[in-house]
């Protein structure tokens, strides 16, 4: 029970849990990786917009685990599989899911780092891999999670197991988790009004000058001369309302930025982060600017847009 409630906490260490609810499966390509299996044998089980296939000669569906948020399985040999889903407050990013779960799982006893993340395709949708090790109650253990993240929703796939006992179903873990399908509700409505907003040359006085393009790309310079040597650039997404800053559509835009290059004095960087979130009331203040914040580190810009 205690390695169980551990892995939770990595999968969900997010803002706020809420129900994704249990869904049924289709099969489409998922049998690919069960050769050896008749697929009338396999089952199915479904979390929110996640469908999947297992095994249960070598998986027992434990339903005294998870509730609507959670599956977990599990083997013979105590090794678990478990499958967390969640809607966030925010735009999610695989890699900052992983970097939060870090923040916990590095406080184990003895972790480190086996495989650093990295991006794989599962039925034609991204997931980052990710592997670490550490002791638990003495017993060196092994986790490999799965991470996914589409707008608000975050996903997450473990198997976990005593390190003498991980290759023994490493494949078995890897065949559920290979069969996974995704169906997670875009926000294309919502992100268009969004854009409809921000698409723009915007001044932020000391904090530097943002370019928002209708195709979705954005470039902040160090400042108005727009000089690309000092700048960073990506993508950017948004929204018209938010339940957890708490406005609704009309009062304000939510949008998310996803760094691509950072260039200081004409040289590549590394970003400090993998997204940054804002939130920008349509509130016209006094000035003609208007108010955004990163409710993350409740750094206050003004926005000026510029004709």
């Amino acid at each position: 029970m205690k390695r169980t409630l551990r892995l939770t906490v990595c999968m969900a260490v997010l803002i706020m849990l809420a129900g994704c609810g249990k869904a049924d499966s289709t099969k489409a390509d998922q049998t690919a990786e069960y050769a050896d299996v008749s697929a009338e044998d396999l089952k199915q089980a479904g979390l929110g917009a996640l469908a999947l296939l297992y095994d249960e000669t070598i998986w027992t569906y434990d339903d005294t685990q998870g509730g609507d948020s959670g599956l977990a399985f599990t083997a013979k040999d105590g090794s678990l599989l478990g499958i967390t889903c969640s809607k966030e407050s925010f735009y999610q990013h695989p890699l900052e899911m992983i970097r939060i779960s870090e923040q916990i799982c590095a406080s184990y006893a003895k972790y480190e780092e086996v495989e650093e993340p990295t991006l794989i395709s599962v039925q034609g949708e991204d997931w980052y891999e990710w592997v670490y090790r550490y002791e638990e109650n003495g017993v060196s253990t092994v986790a490999l999670q799965r991470f996914y993240g589409k707008n608000y929703y975050a996903y997450t796939m473990s198997y976990i197991a005593e390190e003498k006992a991980y290759e023994a179903n490493k494949s078995e873990a890897l065949k559920v988790m290979n069969s996974a399908v995704m169906s997670v509700p875009d926000n294309d409505e919502a992100e268009a009004k969004a854009k409809k907003f921000l698409v723009g040359e915007w001044d932020l006085g000391e904090q530097g000058y943002l370019v928002m393009s209708e195709d979705g790309a954005y470039n902040w310079y160090m400042d108005s001369s727009k000089d690309e040597k000092n700048m960073h650039k990506g993508a950017y997404c948004g929204d018209v309302t938010n339940e957890a800053v708490g406005f609704k559509e009309g009062e304000g835009v939510y949008f998310v930025l996803f760094p691509e290059g950072l260039y200081v004095d004409g040289q590549e960087q590394e970003m400090s982060a993998v997204k940054y979130d804002y939130v920008v009331s349509t509130k016209i203040q006094p000035d003609g600017t208007y108010q955004m914040l990163n409710p993350t580190t409740f750094a206050l810009y003004s926005m000026q847009r510029q004709e």
